[in-house]
């Protein structure tokens, strides 16, 4: 059986390898005598086409020169654009910042005002019921003289049923001091209506007077009591009921007369001497008696409503506190912000990450500034309340030299006397009439409004403190009832650091540190040598309409300006 052909046969290897020889011969002969194609590519090793390094064009010197330059140019270009674009991004932020500064500060202020507003208004109820109250002691005052007990009842029942509806949760010890401050008022001679019944000889009005705790031994002009009067008056009646209730006949008024000794009613006289003065002390005992129990009766409310408030206001420092820490930490955490915001605008990068991340800090500071002002204004109206609660039990005299308007410019310009100087401390203008703001305005004075945020930039307190240096007269701080002597120092601060306490310790000016915060371009009207004619005569006056922390009452020399005495 004949062998099977292979496929492609012999021939067709034969014919493949006659067309590789001449492939091949074609190749060698391209080899020996050059590339037909001028030599564009040539195979290698792998077999792979080479590609010819196409050589670079050679430039000119002044060629070289230019390219040079105008890479140096675009490179300039570029920086200054990068610097401008960061400028830009960065006063958007400051200006951001601005505005949320200047919106967190009308808060403030907005709510000092509030504050204001209501302590206005609480003024007013105060000043209608003073006059209501001046009016309901002339009208005591005459009742008692003409002996007309009804009408003396309806007044103060009239008064007790007013205090009841104005006052709530009136305590019965409250109310029963404010009743006896009424029964035993006085007029313009130290006369109580019981002295006044007793010269008018109304026997039945001073045994009422008296049963409401009146003092019976009551001195007025001249050093008189109700008896002296009475017997001064021949009013038998009511000596027999003055001396029943405890009315000493000892007393010597300041002409060196007792009541038998003025009296020119022989019954009177027989009256009196004829009095077992020890009926009078044991009668007198009583009356102390019952004093003291009023006053302890007065002394445990007023303590037992003090420690409530005290609790309130050890809570709400505790409130405080906390927020002024949270406030610290997002200052902190703010400042980080616009540090990393900052060198991303440089590097370009991540920039609307990095404002997001410090608009949010700048929202939560914002939030926690409320937070903290609304805390101490919470915090300061409690050290308030309990001011008022401790005046009222203990009857303590406020801190401060009360003057009226028309008294002001010889006590707070001319200084007459030298008080103010032979103290040291500045002037601090307790203003309860509404007045003193425009007074200050009709003097020489650089006037700053504390709650204007225009008048509280730095350069402009700056200036105003300058001037009134350089000119010696006063600068004025009018703080428009609102508590923000804080916010003030923190402002004249930022002019240079420690700037407030050379202000208050008058070194400022003794030891000549205002130059520190003079500026080249201040002009020629502040130089060094212009300060030196006037300057010793500059002077710090503060006002402010609401009752400021004792903290400020002690660092001021106080001044209260009240409105002038009624006439009774």
């Amino acid at each position: 059986m004949p062998p099977k052909p292979v496929r492609g046969g012999a021939v067709k290897r034969g014919a493949a390898a006659s067309r590789g020889v001449a492939r091949g011969g074609a190749a060698r002969g391209r080899g020996r005598g050059g590339s037909t194609r001028g030599g564009a590519a040539t195979r290698g090793k792998t077999g792979k086409p080479e590609q010819k390094k196409v050589e670079k064009p050679k430039w000119s010197p002044e060629q070289l020169a230019a390219a040079s330059k105008i890479q140096k140019c675009y490179r300039r270009y570029a920086t200054l654009k990068k610097e401008e674009d960061a400028r830009k991004k960065k006063e958007e932020m400051d200006k951001l910042m601005e505005e949320a500064e200047k919106a967190a500060w009308l808060k403030m202020i907005k709510l000092e005002q509030e504050r204001e507003e209501r302590e206005t208004e609480k003024r007013l109820i105060q000043e209608r019921e003073r006059k209501a109250h001046l009016k309901r002691m002339k009208l005591l005052l005459e009742h008692a003289f003409d002996g007309e007990l009804q009408d003396i009842q309806q007044i103060m029942s009239e008064a007790v049923s007013g205090w009841k509806t104005n006052i709530p949760d009136l305590h019965p010890t409250r109310l029963a001091r404010k009743t006896l401050d009424l029964v035993d008022c006085k007029d313009a001679n130290d006369y109580t209506p019981l002295s006044e019944a007793a010269a008018g000889g109304a026997a039945e009005v001073i045994e009422w007077l008296v049963g409401q705790g009146s003092e019976p031994n009551s001195i007025g002009r001249y050093g008189r009591s109700p008896l002296y009067r009475a017997a001064f008056g021949g009013h038998l009646p009511a000596v027999q009921a003055l001396l029943q209730c405890g009315a000493d006949p000892r007393i010597r008024a300041d002409d060196g007369a007792t009541a038998m000794e003025i009296s020119t009613n022989p019954m009177i006289k027989e009256i009196l001497a004829s009095w077992d003065v020890q009926d009078t002390d044991r009668l007198l005992q009583g009356l102390e008696d019952e004093r003291e129990k009023r006053a302890a009766a007065q002394a445990e409310f007023t303590k037992m409503k003090c420690d409530a408030i005290q609790d309130q206001i050890s809570a709400a420092q505790e409130t405080f506190k906390l927020y002024e820490k949270q406030l610290g930490h997002a200052y902190c955490e703010l400042e980080k912000r616009i540090s990393e915001h900052d060198k991303c605008v440089l590097k370009d990068t991540q920039v609307e990450v990095t404002l997001k991340c410090v608009h949010d800090a700048e929202d939560l500071v914002t939030i926690l500034k409320l937070k903290v002002d609304d805390s101490r204004r919470d915090l300061q109206l409690l050290k308030l309340k309990l001011r008022e609660e401790q005046k009222v039990s203990s009857e303590q005299e406020e801190k401060g030299v009360k003057v009226t308007i028309r008294d002001l410019e010889d006590v707070l310009i001319r200084d007459v006397g030298n008080k103010i100087a032979d103290d040291g401390r500045w002037p601090l203008l307790i203003d309860e009439t509404g007045q003193v703001s425009v007074f200050v305005r009709y003097t020489d004075t650089n006037y700053l409004n504390a709650a204007n945020p225009a008048n509280m930039e730095p350069d402009k307190i700056r200036l105003a403190l300058l001037g009134a240096i350089r000119y010696g007269k006063p600068l004025v701080l009018d703080l428009m009832g609102c508590d923000i002597l804080h916010v003030v120092k923190e402002r004249v601060n930022s002019i240079m650091e420690g700037l407030w306490d050379w202000i208050m310790d008058k070194t400022l000016v003794t030891e000549e540190k205002f130059n520190k915060i003079t500026k080249k371009e201040d002009g020629p009207e502040y130089e060094e040598k212009m300060f030196w004619a006037r300057m010793n005569e500059f002077k710090l006056w503060v006002i402010t309409s609401a009752e400021p922390e004792p903290e400020l009452i002690e660092m001021f020399y106080t001044i209260r300006v009240k409105p002038a005495p009624p006439k009774v």
